[in-house]
């Protein structure tokens, strides 16, 4: 008994010290939001009010003090992200955690994104534009919090320790982010495997261009594909947010009950905790404005003031060229360029690893850019491709460009603005009080010698297809004042420029059909009407094909389902069972209809791409597609067949998984969402979730996930915020909701106060009206140390 008294008080006391040990590193390392602090760098006292959700609005003397506090604040929010996304932008994610991430650091160095931060921000100091001060006021706040403060949760137990921020790390995470804008790295090493195995036939039912010409390339090689799958499983493994599409329109005067502008924005991005965005408000004699901010980047990409407001969509234009290099056959070093063997320029990067040797990677480089196929560390190909990339082949301005969208004169000067992006490729959204409406779509578009063969490996010993020249912005797609009374955006395909379509990698036009036909519908709008817009679960997708799909099945037995379909509304609501039976259908025909022609690492590849949901509705249309028949099969299947197996395929596969009773294949059940954290995965303490999820691919409130067979669809990506600003009453009636908080630090009380309200689709004010800011509870004074 003796023993098992000291072995109880031993136990105790471990309890007790780890429960002491918590409370004490909770107590260290949680945000100040109230009180006083002296901070070295500060000229004049700045009061920070942190309102319900603790978003700061920051009232600064002057505007160095103002970036300052901000640098400070935001890193007790969002130092580990901060540090997280320049190691993914710097291609350093090794050291911090390990061998897992080489493959990941050796594809970002080979596309040299953390080179072209280093050259960007070199550039932008001998530049010295009138921003640079507050730059560097905001990375001082950072550096001060670091010095001042313990380790974050993350570092601690990663046991690795901050080093202080610089110019180069901003531009880390801008190039990171320009990276994450692009598709062609995923979908032209696809489409052009494709090309070489399947006849043209085939490839125009993909609704994509393929005419062969003398630049596609010949030969086959059923690796292609390895390479987009090699990008997809790297920046899987990492874990990192990237930019996936989005939804933007803005309503003049004419379509509101107030007669003033409504914009609404909901940028896609890959759900992560924490959130992409930080929400704060800066206040000085100067200049006002609400602002979303990217961690690690002083200038908020999308802001609104009392007189103007922007907003962001992908334009999802083709900024990227793969090409097949010719190469001498005594001296792999050396290739065909215009008739000319010329030498390729190498470097080294050397990759720290984390409790491991570091590695040296050699990146060999052509004219058209580094070769991206020596990364391949599986089954590599017999070709050497390189590519070129329209980002790190001009001087980086934007952070020039998101300072001046804080510094408003005109519509005229915010479209100058516009045209000084040249990468990655943005839709810009604009409102104004002054009854303003506006769309451009920013980013160099290369002048290809044709369109219709972008998305195919190119020859690159011609020269024939150097991107060379590009269009002037003028030429880029546009709107501005359209006498409907609305612009949108919603990653579709622009309408052609003097007769030109530029090629991309747009989405289906399901979202922007809705919008525009939900505009359209209804003479005047309200903040609430623009609200339910954005929470709309309309699937267009089942609308446009649902007489085919229901016609094949009319003969069966399910003649109860069939009833039940036929009634639905196509809403993708999380208590009806109709949107699981319908996911599992669609996936079914096209697995059944394509898979087979593709092969398994094909078809897990062509998932990964926006083709897959481009072909969805004009694949179905398509009665005597190809596609259809299964080659491996001594019959000719058509399209009647493939839906109807596909469905008895559906509810066999429902049935098992949920039971025999298809009202309990509720949507929410099989459609969930968590929001991850890098770490989740070991400590899945730092997630947040899993949430029924409502909604799903391609509706306005697009809760995506990937198409698959599996019994839960999780969902991947979807709003980063929904945001509406309305110009009759910009201080009191604008609104948004971020996904889980403000906070990345998992003692906040704002680590995940907003993930409710977001999956329900509330949303809660963006609060300019002083009065009512300054009665917070919250106050932190930040005050000068001398």
């Amino acid at each position: 008994m003796k023993i098992i008294k000291i072995i109880g008080i031993v136990l105790l006391a471990i309890v007790v010290g780890l429960t002491g040990f918590y409370f004490y590193f909770q107590a260290t390392h949680k945000p100040l939001y109230q009180g006083e602090l002296k901070l070295e760098a500060l000229n004049q006292q700045v009061d920070v009010f942190f309102t319900e959700y603790g978003i700061p609005h920051i009232y600064a003397q002057n505007s160095e003090d103002a970036y300052y506090a901000f640098g400070y604040i935001h890193a007790q929010d969002r130092l580990w992200q901060m540090d997280l996304l320049r190691h993914v932008g710097g291609g350093r994610l090794s050291e911090l955690f390990g061998e897992d991430l080489v493959t990941t650091d050796k594809y970002l160095r080979t596309m040299g994104l953390g080179l072209y931060a280093k050259q960007s921000a070199q550039a932008f100091i001998q530049r010295s534009t009138e921003n640079l001060p507050l730059v560097q006021a905001y990375l001082a706040g950072i550096n001060d919090f670091i010095r001042n403060n313990p380790e974050t949760l993350e570092h601690t137990i990663l046991g690795l320790e901050m080093e202080p921020f610089t110019e180069q790390n901003v531009f880390e995470v801008l190039t990171y982010m320009a990276f994450s804008f692009s598709n062609g790295p995923f979908t032209d090493p696809f489409l052009t495997e494709l090309a070489s195995k399947l006849d043209s036939t085939y490839l125009k039912d993909l609704q994509i261009y393929h005419y062969p010409g003398e630049t596609v390339i010949p030969n086959y090689d059923s690796r292609y594909s390895n390479l987009s799958n090699e990008i997809a499983q790297a920046f899987k493994e990492a874990n990192i947010p990237e930019f996936k599409g989005s939804n933007g329109w803005v309503l003049s005067g004419q379509k509101t009950e107030s007669g003033q502008v409504i914009l609404a924005n909901d940028p896609h991005i890959a759900f992560s905790q924490p959130s992409v965005w930080y929400e704060a408000h800066l206040i000085t004699p100067d200049t006002e404005y609400y602002g979303y901010f990217i961690s690690g980047i002083p200038f908020p990409p999308i802001l609104h003031t009392t007189e103007y407001s922007n907003g962001l969509t992908m334009f999802e234009n083709d900024d990227v060229d793969f090409f097949v290099e010719e190469i001498h056959h005594e001296d792999s070093n050396r290739y065909r360029y215009k008739g000319d063997w010329l030498q390729m320029s190498a470097r080294d990067e050397i990759i720290k690893v984390k409790d491991a040797d570091d590695l040296n990677l050699v990146v060999r480089s052509t004219k058209h850019g580094p070769i991206v196929s020596d990364i391949l560390k599986e089954e590599p190909l017999d070709d050497v491709v390189s590519m070129y990339w329209v980002t790190t082949n001009f001087e980086n301005h934007l952070l020039e460009v998101l300072y001046n969208f804080t510094q408003y004169e005109s519509l005229e000067s915010f479209e100058q603005l516009a045209a000084k992006i040249h990468g990655p490729g943005l839709n810009i959204m604009y409102g104004d009080a002054q009854g303003n409406i506006a769309w451009w779509a920013s980013g160099k578009l290369i002048q290809r010698r044709d369109e219709r063969t972008s998305k195919q490996f190119l020859d690159g010993s011609t020269g024939l297809d150097d991107p060379d020249d590009f269009y002037p912005f003028e030429k880029n797609p546009h709107s501005i004042n359209h006498p409907s009374g609305f612009v949108f955006s919603a990653n579709n395909q622009p309408d052609t420029v003097d007769g030109v379509v530029y090629s991309g990698y747009y989405l289906p036009d399901d979202r922007g059909e809705r919008i525009k036909e939900l505009i359209e519908g209804k003479e005047k709008f309200s903040v609430e009407d623009v609200k339910d817009m954005q929470l709309d679960t309309y699937s267009k997708t089942f609308e446009n094909i649902k007489g085919i799909l229901l016609f094949a099945i009319k003969d069966t037995d399910r003649s109860k389902l069939l009833r039940e379909l036929i009634a639905w509304d196509y809403s993708f609501k999380v208590d009806d069972h109709r949107p699981t039976i319908f996911q599992k259908w669609l996936y079914e025909i096209l697995e059944k209809t394509m898979k087979d022609e593709m092969g398994d690492e094909l078809w897990e590849s062509y998932k990964s791409t926006h083709t897959y949901k481009v072909v969805i509705e004009h694949l179905i249309k398509n009665e005597g597609s190809k596609w259809w028949d299964d080659i491996n099969t001594s019959e000719t299947e058509d399209r009647l067949a493939i839906i109807r197996s596909s469905f008895e395929k559906a509810i066999a596969d429902l049935s098992n998984d949920w039971g025999s009773d298809p009202t309990e294949w509720k949507w929410g059940k099989a459609h969930q969402l968590t929001h991850n954290h890098a770490m989740g995965t070991a400590l899945s303490f730092l997630n947040v979730g899993p949430f029924e999820a409502p909604s799903g691919n391609e509706v306005i409130n697009n809760l995506g996930f990937t198409y698959s067979g599996e019994k839960i669809l999780n969902v991947t990506f979807g709003p980063s915020n929904r945001r509406i600003v309305d110009f009759a009453d910009v201080r009191n009636n604008s609104w948004s909701i971020i996904p889980t908080g403000q906070s990345g630090n998992y003692f906040s009380p704002h680590y995940a106060d907003q993930a409710e309200l977001f999956i329900n689709g509330k949303f809660r004010k963006m609060m300019m009206n002083q009065s009512e800011i300054q009665q917070s509870k919250n106050k932190l004074v930040l005050l000068p140390n001398n």
